[in-house]
């Protein structure tokens, strides 16, 4: 099964890059930040906090700016909020051109702007105070700030300045995270002129770094490639509703030719393409790879198909069970990628009524936590599969589903934590993960090991973890499967 992570979580791995990864190094430089990238992935709890006090008493003794930069980024990666934030202020004062005082007037001022008039101002003031540096290999920051204003452009209907903004993105590689929401924006007004460019200019660049040979590829060319699929999806869906099915189909067989290894992606518009070819067979086939995937909307489609082949509904019962049952042993074969086993850290959180809740409490169930943040696009798509998969279980008083809440970004995240909740209707049992552990002053999800959201576990009724997830997909069906099978599993005893 392919997780299906989307632009908007490619966006955020990138993001949660640290900012020396992005940068150019000299040797020195490269060296200090490997190190300290080992201490992250490998160290105990007590080498993190031992970095963490050299990295404050390294700035006390230096005048680098260099120095106070890589101990604000990696405070925050080692989970040391209060003490990145703390430097953070101390590096803005005393560094006033430096990028983490860019920074800061980036996340503080320009996207606290409403409206594309405001946000201009404030961008103008941006590269007034802290110039782009077209030299540079790197400036991946502005370009998140011009996607932003082109986007709010777009939104606004100026068309004009959207594009003449996009036109100012300088990398290459991330280019489409800005030019795909505007594109979308625009087909969603009815300009698919317009619109058509976007898109292909996306698919073109993520084509590029596609092809390069395999010893020019790094982080960033890895990344371009991320989105093409559902590029060329949104293309062929434009081409779909525009009557142009052959051309559609074109389109998919290059794009499948060029990743064979992301053919599975394709499935969905493929289909319709070779459907109106009067491909039959292989339509059904590209349904197929659907449905196993956990997808069954098409099943009714699929019907059709079968029995225009077959020429009647013989044998369609029996066909059909031979799906579910091969689905099921690829989720089971897929979950066993995820299995562990080691204790459950200790947790008490309070919910959304301020009571305590607490593991201890919990034991003799099987509990499941899923870290997410109301700022987390793939946390929330799956959601509703989670609630589906809760409903699977509110009968059964040995399972209980927990919605840890972390990472949140505003300080009115309680508030928009409860609005987020009433108004989608979820039924979830949500804990603030807000309480710092006493002795190593971390949070739940530092506790867990959590590095990226959504995370999920899977904790059996003795308090051991036996399943730890992360990524998501949209797939209610492909989740309310798989969450019953780890469930199922956590219930048994460990064979160790």
């Amino acid at each position: 099964m392919i997780r299906f992570y989307g632009i908007v979580l490619a966006f955020a791995l990138l993001a949660a890059w640290p900012i020396a990864l992005l940068r150019a190094q000299s040797p020195d430089s490269r060296s200090r930040n490997q190190e300290l990238n080992r201490v992250l992935r490998e160290g105990t709890p007590e080498a993190k906090d031992s970095l963490a006090a050299d990295l404050i008493a390294a700035t006390k003794k230096s005048k680098s700016v260099e120095d106070y930069e890589r101990a604000v980024d990696y405070l925050g990666r080692l989970g040391k909020k209060e003490s990145a934030d703390s430097l953070r202020v101390i590096t803005t004062r005393k560094f006033p051109k430096s990028k983490v005082a860019r920074d800061s007037y980036i996340q503080n001022v320009y996207y606290k702007q409403e409206g594309a008039d405001a946000k201009e101002k404030s961008y103008k003031y941006l590269i007034k105070t802290w110039p782009v540096n077209k030299t540079s290999d790197n400036n991946i920051t502005y370009d998140y700030v011009i996607a932003s204003l082109a986007k709010s452009f777009a939104d606004e209907g100026n068309k004009d300045r959207a594009i003449y903004y996009l036109g100012q993105m300088n990398e290459r590689f991330w280019r489409a995270q800005g030019y795909i929401p505007v594109a979308t924006k625009f087909l969603q007004q009815g300009d698919t002129v317009t619109a058509l460019p976007l898109i292909q200019t996306a698919i073109d660049d993520a084509e590029y770094y596609i092809r390069l040979p395999k010893e020019q590829r790094d982080g960033k060319s890895g990344f371009a490639g991320v989105g093409y699929p559902g590029y060329v999806s949104q293309l062929v869906e434009v081409y779909t509703a525009q009557g142009k099915q052959l051309e559609a189909l074109h389109i998919i067989e290059k794009a499948i030719s060029l990743v064979p290894d992301q053919a599975s992606r394709f499935s969905g518009s493929y289909f319709k393409g070779l459907e109106a070819a009067g491909r039959k067979l292989e339509a059904l086939q590209q349904l197929e790879i659907i449905y196993k995937q956990g997808t069954f909307a098409q099943k009714d489609k699929m019907k059709e198909l079968y029995i225009a082949l077959n020429g009647s509904d013989s044998g369609l019962e029996s066909y059909f069970d031979r799906m579910d049952e091969e689905l099921v042993k690829s989720i089971r074969d897929h979950i066993k990628e995820m299995a562990t086993f080691k204790p459950a850290p200790a947790f008490e959180l309070t919910n959304l009524k301020g009571e305590k809740v607490s593991l201890a409490s919990l034991k003799g169930k099987v509990v499941i936590l899923d870290f997410w943040a109301t700022w987390c696009q793939p946390c929330i798509r799956s959601f509703p599969g989670m609630k589906a998969a809760q409903a699977q279980y509110e009968n059964d008083s040995d399972v209980q589903f927990l919605f840890i809440n972390t990472w949140e970004r505003d300080k009115n995240y309680k508030t928009n934590v409860v609005s987020f909740i009433e108004k989608n209707n979820y039924p979830f049992e949500v804990l603030y993960d807000d309480q710092k552990d006493a002795e190593t002053g971390q949070v739940m999800a530092a506790k867990y090991g959590v590095q990226g959201i959504p995370a999920k576990f899977v904790i059996d009724k003795e308090g051991n973890i036996r399943y730890f997830l992360t990524g998501s997909t949209p797939n209610v069906d492909y989740i309310k499967m798989e969450m019953k099978e780890l469930i199922e599993a956590a219930k048994k005893p460990h064979k160790g």
